[in-house]
């Protein structure tokens, strides 16, 4: 004989710990689909010029810098409608898969940060909240996705 288990309130709304994770993300897509780089400090940086500098004197390369910011754009987009797909219905279900899937989330902030410190640019606030509702997100239900075996009798 099982017994269920009910779950408590913090292991059944995880899932939205992880939503929320996806909407920064997909949020910053957006300025980045239109060719518009919110932060251009780290391309100024390496660059050695502002980007209306560049323009001005290198105008082809402008535009691939626009091109790669907009195909950044579709990278976040492809980040984060998976983020948010995920977690409104696998995770939600309390699927083990999606719980395991989701660990890609911490891993992608630690390299992401990794990266922007060898430029010597810090994470952004949206990448630090993405990594801390993530790791809540995953440790909280812990239980409801791995329960203690019950004792045979």
């Amino acid at each position: 004989m099982t017994s269920l288990r009910l779950e408590k309130p913090y292991e059944k709304y995880a899932w939205i710990l992880l939503f929320l994770a996806g909407v920064p993300t997909l949020l910053g897509a957006l300025p980045h689909l239109l060719g518009i780089d919110p932060d251009p400090a780290p391309e100024e940086t390496i660059i050695g010029m502002t980007l209306s500098e560049l323009k001005a004197s290198n105008p082809r390369f402008f535009d691939f810098y626009v091109f790669y910011t907009r195909l950044l754009g579709v990278f976040f987009l492809g980040f984060a409608l998976p983020v948010i797909a995920i977690s409104v219905t696998g995770y939600r279900r309390g699927e083990k898969w999606a719980w395991y899937a989701f660990w890609y989330l911490p891993a992608w902030f630690m390299v992401n940060a990794a990266v922007l410190l060898t430029t010597g640019r810090s994470p952004s606030f949206p990448a630090v909240l993405t990594f801390i509702l993530s790791l809540l997100g995953l440790l909280l239900p812990y239980r409801k996705f791995f329960p203690k075996k019950q004792p045979q009798r």
